[in-house]
C-alpha cells in the first residue's frame, strides 16, 4: 500500500495521529506499507515523518517543485517503481488526480474524506460525483454525514464509512469528591473550524466562577497568539493554562487524568481527539453540530450537548456537583468507543476493504509526457497549483530580471 499525507512544523492533527496509529499496526499484518508526502517544512523539522519512520513505515517527501503536473509525474515514477496493490491519495489533490493513471494499471485507489467543509465539498464536486469518479475505486467516509452526502452525489461509487478510532487503554479517568476537576481543549490551535478564540474566552470566563476547576488548551497552531491575549485580557486566570502541544505518544496520559473535554467547532468529520478522550473516559462537552458529534457525544447518555459558549459554564457545574452522573457518562464513553471506534475495530475495516478492492492485476503505469487535467476548482487551486504556459513563465522571469 501507499499512502499520501501532508506534513510540516507542529503538524498535530487528527488524520497525521491515525496514520501514526494505522500504519504500523497494517505492517504487523505483513502488508508493506510506504508514504508520500508534501511537506512544507524540512524533513527532519516536520512532525509525522520522524515518527512514522522510527515506526519503521517508509516516508518520501516528494522533492520537486509545487506544480501538481510535476508532483504528478513524481508520484506516477515513484508508483511505477513500488508496484502496489492499493494506492491512497486520501485528501491530497495532486494524489487525487495521479489515482487516474494508477487505477488504470490495475491499482486499486481509495479517497478519503475527513471532515465536513469546503475543502472536503470540492473534493467530492471534483473528483467523486457521477462521471466524475473515473480515477477511484472506493472512498471512504470517516462520519455518517459524509457518508450520505458521497451517496446523494454517486450511487454507484463504493462508499467505506471507517471512522479513525482510538486506542482504548486497559484502565480509565476517575473522578472522587475532593479531586480538582480538570476540562481539556486539545487540538489545533486555529479560529477557523475549532473555534480556539471562544474556546479560551469561555475557559476564562468560567475559570472566575470555578476556582477549584483546572481549564487547560493543548495544541499548536497559527493563532497560538490570539489565546495568549485572551488570557491577558482576562489577568491570565491562575486556574487557566496554555500547555501548548503534546506529542501524540504523550496524549493518553494527559487524557487519564482530565475529566471533561471542550469542542466548540463549526463543522468536523469524527474528531480523533474526542474519540481519544472518550476512550479514556473523559466526557465529551461539545456544540451541537450535524456532522461527527452526533456520532459520539449522545447527549445526557455519552456526554452533554450545548447550543452556544455561555452554556458551557453550567453543564461543567453540573458534572462536578454529580460525581455520580460523571461516573455513567465517563463508563458509557468507554463503552462506545471500545465497542464501535476503536483501533482495533478501524484496523480490522482496513484489512476487510482492502481484500475487497485489491485485485492484484496489474499493469505497468503509463506515464504520459505531457499531464492534461482538467479545470482546478475554484475552491482547491491553493492546493492544486498548475505549471504555466512556457511563455508565461518566460515573461514572469524576465519581469523579475528587469525588476529586480
Amino acid at each position: 500500500m501507499v499512502f499520501c499525507a501532508y506534513d510540516g512544523k507542529n503538524i498535530i492533527n487528527g488524520i497525521n495521529a491515525w496514520l501514526i496509529r494505522l500504519l504500523p499496526a497494517l505492517a504487523k499484518k505483513n502488508i508493506e506499507v510506504s508514504v508520500i508526502f508534501i511537506a512544507w517544512a524540512a524533513e527532519n523539522d516536520c512532525t509525522t515523518i520522524p515518527l512514522l519512520r522510527a515506526k519503521g513505515i517508509k516516508c518520501t517527501v516528494i522533492p520537486t517543485s509545487h506544480y501538481t503536473e510535476k508532483q504528478i509525474k513524481w508520484m506516477l515514477k515513484y508508483l511505477h517503481t513500488e508496484k502496489p496493490d492499493v494506492f491512497v491519495p486520501g485528501n491530497m489533490v495532486p494524489a487525487l488526480h495521479a489515482a487516474k493513471w494508477a487505477k488504470e494499471a490495475g491499482i486499486a485507489t481509495v479517497a478519503v474524506l475527513h471532515n465536513d467543509d469546503e475543502e472536503y465539498a470540492a473534493i467530492i464536486e471534483q473528483f467523486i460525483t457521477e462521471n466524475n469518479d473515473a480515477n477511484l475505486s472506493a472512498v471512504v467516509t470517516v462520519s455518517d454525514a459524509l457518508n450520505q452526502k458521497v451517496q446523494q452525489r454517486n450511487k454507484k461509487i463504493k462508499v467505506y464509512p471507517l471512522p479513525c478510532g482510538a486506542p482504548v487503554p486497559k484502565g480509565k479517568t476517575t473522578l472522587t469528591p475532593g479531586d480538582i476537576f480538570k476540562v481539556v481543549y486539545i487540538g489545533r490551535i486555529v479560529r477557523e473550524q475549532k473555534r480556539i478564540d471562544e474556546i479560551a474566552t469561555t475557559f476564562c470566563a468560567c475559570a472566575q466562577g470555578l476556582p477549584q476547576t483546572e481549564f487547560y488548551i493543548y495544541g499548536s497552531g497559527p493563532d497560538a497568539g490570539l489565546v495568549n491575549d485572551i488570557m491577558r485580557e482576562y489577568n491570565n486566570p491562575s486556574n487557566v493554562f496554555f500547555a501548548g502541544g503534546i506529542p501524540p505518544e504523550e496524549v493518553q496520559e494527559v487524557l487519564l487524568s482530565s475529566h471533561v473535554i471542550v469542542l466548540m467547532s463549526e463543522y468536523e468529520g469524527v474528531p480523533v481527539a474526542l474519540m481519544e478522550a472518550m476512550a479514556c473516559g473523559v466526557v465529551p462537552v461539545c456544540k451541537s453540530i450535524n456532522s461527527g458529534i452526533p456520532e459520539l457525544a449522545h447527549d445526557g447518555i455519552t456526554g452533554l450537548l450545548i447550543e452556544q459558549p455561555n452554556d458551557l459554564l453550567s453543564k461543567i457545574e453540573y458534572l462536578q456537583q454529580n460525581t455520580r452522573k460523571w461516573d455513567e457518562l465517563s463508563v458509557n464513553c468507554k463503552k462506545l468507543i471500545d465497542g464501535s471506534f476503536s483501533s482495533h475495530k478501524n484496523l480490522a475495516s482496513w484489512l476487510g476493504l482492502l481484500n475487497e478492492i485489491a485485485t492484484g492485476d496489474k499493469k505497468a503505469i503509463a506515464i504520459p509526457n505531457r499531464i492534461n487535467l482538467r479545470p482546478a476548482h475554484p475552491y482547491l487551486v491553493d492546493l492544486d497549483r498548475r505549471e504555466p504556459p512556457l511563455l508565461v513563465k518566460a515573461f514572469r522571469k524576465l519581469k523579475r530580471i528587469l525588476y529586480s
